[in-house]
């Protein structure tokens, strides 16, 4: 079984700019979408929004999500908050320590395309938080098995193709229900 562990706490250093700016993200009189990811189902669905209360599905994704038994992801209605491609991994503290125990030595901070940066290609930040602070994303990944599995520490790995894609049609502000 994988366990990974991607959850950050508020505490995490600032990001070079690379989120999605006007140009690059959907104007507001293109396409508007909201996603839902259920835990229990390991599914990500992205629906386009007709109007206030009419959304279709258009798309679903396999998602790695949290492993059975976990208590401290959160549910329920939040957005997204910032999209960003080839991005560093800040490991928490925990994360440094499960893979100290495995034998492998993490920096405290991981470059884009490093083996060990399981954020992979693209990350989704996601404005859902745990009572402690912990932050939740979308993710790419560096291996392909995780993906449609309940494998990690709370946050969401995606196929790196398809997350990029998924990642370039949406924009801040996104709506993102979580649901088990």
């Amino acid at each position: 079984m994988y366990l990974y562990l991607s959850v950050a706490h508020a505490a995490e250093p600032p990001l070079a700019p690379q989120i999605n700016s006007s140009s690059e993200a959907a104007s507001e009189t293109e396409h508007s979408y909201y996603m839902e990811i259920s835990i229990s189902r390991n599914i990500l669905t992205l629906y386009e929004k007709k109007n206030a209360t009419e959304k279709i599905p258009i798309a679903e994704y396999s998602v790695g999500t949290a492993i059975s038994g976990l208590k401290t992801y959160p549910l329920g209605l939040g957005s997204v908050t910032g999209i960003y491609f080839n991005p560093w991994w800040y490991p928490t503290p925990y994360s440094r320590q499960v893979f100290h125990d495995r034998g492998i030595e993490l920096p405290k901070a991981v470059p884009p395309g490093h083996p060990l940066n399981y954020m992979g290609p693209f990350k989704i930040a996601l404005s859902h938080r745990t009572s402690k602070g912990a932050i939740y994303r979308i993710h790419g990944n560096n291996n392909p098995k995780r993906v449609g599995h309940r494998v990690t520490g709370g946050c969401f790995v995606m196929d790196n193709a398809a997350g990029i894609a998924l990642a370039h049609k949406i924009k801040v502000g996104t709506e993102v229900n979580i649901v088990p």
